[in-house]
């Protein structure tokens, strides 16, 4: 089926986004505690079309390390999902949000076992912004239209690509249930066998640019 997508390139396109967008928007205004994080969705406008900005994240990060991302974070100890979105955006890329529409109903569940609420709104044009990035969290930030996301939606994959971190976490896990010691011989066995699990797979866009990197992770489930 070919979805009907002449709207995103109208003049009215981000006040038509907003529409369609705001039945599955809701106020978050219960108080978070530092086990949930926030991110913020950017909508913004790049030569004129609608984007999503996206950023990666540094190596030398402890956890999602080099993944694609929303700006965002842990939530500090009673901070709404609006609040702790926006200051971590202001934090990890130096922009301040010009429209706050609201936050997805139902937040994602990471493998940490961590809810992860989203909110979304409009930035501005991304040739206004002065973007600063924060170097220890931030290696890069990139738009994508939002038009060549729709286009991509057919097109996503599935991929493995996790640190050796992340795959040893996992293994402690299954680990912690077993009554007796493992040595480093099981503990091989255990990353190997668990790093093939489909459940443990993510999901893969390609990126429509090619100078981009492809968006995978959490963010792109």
């Amino acid at each position: 089926m070919t979805l009907n997508i002449s709207w995103i390139r109208g003049s009215n396109a981000l006040a038509l986004l907003r529409d369609r967008l705001a039945p599955k928007l809701v106020e978050h205004k219960q108080k978070l505690s530092r086990s949930s994080c926030a991110v913020f969705i950017p909508v913004c406008h790049k030569e004129d079309r609608l984007n999503l900005l996206f950023t990666k994240r540094t190596e030398n990060l402890n956890s999602h390390t080099g993944q694609i991302s929303f700006p965002g974070g842990r939530c500090e100890e009673g901070e709404t999902v609006r609040e702790t979105s926006v200051r971590e955006m202001e934090e990890e890329i130096g922009v301040t949000p010009s429209q706050i529409w609201g936050s997805l109903s139902h937040p994602v569940v990471s493998l940490k076992m961590e809810n992860v609420y989203a909110c979304v709104g409009y930035i501005g044009h991304f040739e206004d912004l002065r973007i600063k990035l924060s170097p220890h969290e931030v290696s890069h930030a990139f738009t994508v239209p939002l038009e060549e996301l729709v286009h991509t939606r057919a097109e996503r994959n599935y991929t493995n690509q996790r640190s050796r971190r992340q795959w040893e976490m996992l293994a402690g896990r299954v680990e912690s249930a077993q009554s007796e010691p493992v040595d480093q011989s099981d503990r091989a066995k255990n990353i190997r066998r668990i790093s093939q699990i489909n459940h443990y797979r993510m999901p893969l866009f390609p990126s429509p640019i090619p100078s981009d990197p492809d968006i995978w992770g959490l963010t792109a489930s």
